[in-house]
């Protein structure tokens, strides 16, 4: 019997469903068990007065519709964590004392570490290294992911979750949801016909805080390309959960260009190193997906086994290497270099 578990780590509601929405409900529909952390309750969000009709604030309007869109895709889980919002940078909202930049980073790559040996997931999702459009809370997770993945199989971190019943436990592989060709270059021609028309590229969304062009500099490979073409209704009826924030947007395309734009989704794999030069079409590809009689200590990898295989260069004792994880991104090529 096959036991497939993903883990998606991402900081807002929407962020779920935005990224890699067909993804998540074509592996759920396949018999996957996806478990998703929310960092955040989207406290910062910017929503119209309408939208508000019978919710007490924000925070509360953008959880209902996360567990709308759970729902659609068909989570397993949420693990909310409940910080605040930052904002985008340089915002106010960056210098809330309840903010996710302001959280202790080892606290919070614990409370990561404590989802992993929880769900004990082959595969964890997260943002890519600029956290997609340069969102410091996107950025945060990535980091503090990044370092969980890499300590969760060490007793020797966290061992106070060991005295809870948890046993160390080592994901087997480390994605970023990416872009593709496609993507890619619809979002150059998207730069370039706003230019034409007189308006900023660097200045994009309600509250003009968005900038496409640093967006498309940041683009890094596609290790996975997942098709998703069967999946664009479920993807669709998910991201218009989160209606307060634009979603369904892509119901306004013809059929024939949803399935062009969206019909793959892809994923640079942050972890270990990629070995084929071809982008594999499951992001279980290889992967023993079937729960051991006995996992107590099977998984466990030596931390110095991964430092080697993964770039992991800050040998430190161990809840520092939480803190301040230090990874040689030369190492993997032409991750950290965008295309």
């Amino acid at each position: 019997m096959t036991d497939k578990r993903m883990l998606l780590v991402f900081a807002h509601p929407d962020d779920e469903s935005f990224g890699m929405g067909a993804t998540i409900a074509r592996y759920a529909d396949e018999g996957a068990q996806i478990d998703l952390i929310c960092a955040t309750n989207g406290d910062a969000g910017t929503v119209d007065a309408e939208d508000l009709d019978g919710y007490d604030s924000v925070a509360e309007l953008r959880v209902a519709e996360l567990m709308c869109a759970a729902e659609m895709l068909g989570l397993h889980h949420v693990y909310r964590f409940n910080y605040r919002d930052s904002g985008m940078a340089g915002s106010p909202d960056n210098d809330h004392p309840d903010a996710l930049v302001k959280a202790d980073r080892e606290e919070l790559v614990g409370r990561i570490v404590r989802v992993i040996r929880e769900v004990r997931p082959q595969v964890v999702v997260t943002f890519d290294a600029y956290g997609a459009y340069g969102h410091p809370d996107h950025i945060l997770m990535h980091e503090t992911t990044v370092a969980a993945y890499h300590i969760a199989g060490d007793p020797n971190c966290y061992p106070e979750q060991l005295a809870d019943g948890l046993e160390p436990y080592q994901p087997q592989r480390l994605y970023a949801v990416s872009r593709g060709r496609v993507e890619q270059l619809t979002l150059r021609m998207g730069i370039l016909w706003m230019r034409l028309r007189g308006q900023d590229p660097r200045r994009v969304g309600r509250n003009k805080d968005i900038d496409f062009v640093a967006v498309a500099e940041h683009h890094y490979p596609a290790h996975a390309q997942i098709n998703v073409r069967r999946y664009l209704e479920a993807w669709n009826e998910a991201s218009g959960c989160h209606s307060s924030q634009g979603g369904g947007l892509g119901s306004m395309l013809p059929n024939w260009a949803q399935r062009l734009v969206f019909g793959h989704q892809m994923f640079t794999q942050l972890a270990p190193p990629p070995t084929s030069g071809r982008a594999v079409r499951d992001l279980f590809e290889g992967l023993p997906c079937r729960r051991p009689a006995h996992v107590s200590r099977l998984s466990v990898v030596p931390q110095e086994v991964w430092a080697q295989c993964c770039g992991l260069v800050d040998l430190t004792p161990c809840r520092a290497i939480g803190v301040n994880v230090t990874f040689d991104f030369s190492r993997y090529q032409d991750y950290d270099r965008p295309e």
